[in-house]
C-alpha cells in the first residue's frame, strides 16, 4: 500500500519565514501541518514564502489549508508569495483566482523579490 506523507520545514530569514511542503498536501495528513501553521507568529518583516516545489498532489483539502493561511496572513498586514512549479497545481490556483490576490511564481529568486517589493493583484482579499 502507497503510504502518502507530507513533510513542511519553517524556516526564519532575516526578513521573511519560509515554509516549505514535501510530499501530499491532502485530507488525513495535513492535519498536523495545519496545527504548525496555526501557530506561527506573524512576527516576520515582510511575510512568508510558501514552497510547494515538492509538493506532488494537492486536493480540497490542502489547498483551502493554503488559501486560509494565505488570508490569515493577508489580514494581519503582512505579505505572501507561493512558489508552485507543478502545472496542475498552478492551474487550481489559476482556476480559484487565487493567482489574482497572491503573487504565484515559480522561482524561489522571484519570491524573495516579490516578498521584499510591491505587488497589486487584480483582486483585493475583500473582494475575493
Amino acid at each position: 500500500m502507497d503510504h502518502k506523507k507530507i513533510t513542511v520545514k519553517i524556516d526564519t530569514k532575516a526578513d521573511y519565514i519560509s515554509i516549505a511542503f514535501t510530499g501530499d498536501l491532502e485530507y488525513g495528513i495535513i492535519e498536523d501541518v495545519k496545527k504548525e501553521l496555526q501557530g506561527l507568529s506573524f512576527e516576520t518583516e515582510h511575510g512568508y514564502i510558501i514552497d510547494m516545489q515538492k509538493v506532488t498532489n494537492v486536493d480540497s483539502t490542502g489547498f483551502g489549508m493554503i488559501v486560509n493561511f494565505a488570508k490569515k496572513v493577508s489580514v494581519k498586514g503582512k505579505k505572501i508569495v507561493i512558489i508552485v512549479v507543478d502545472d496542475f497545481i498552478r492551474n487550481l490556483f489559476a482556476i480559484s483566482q487565487c493567482d489574482k490576490v497572491f503573487p504565484i511564481v515559480t522561482k524561489e529568486e522571484d519570491a524573495r523579490l516579490l516578498i521584499k517589493g510591491e505587488w497589486s493583484g487584480e483582486l483585493s482579499l475583500s473582494e475575493y
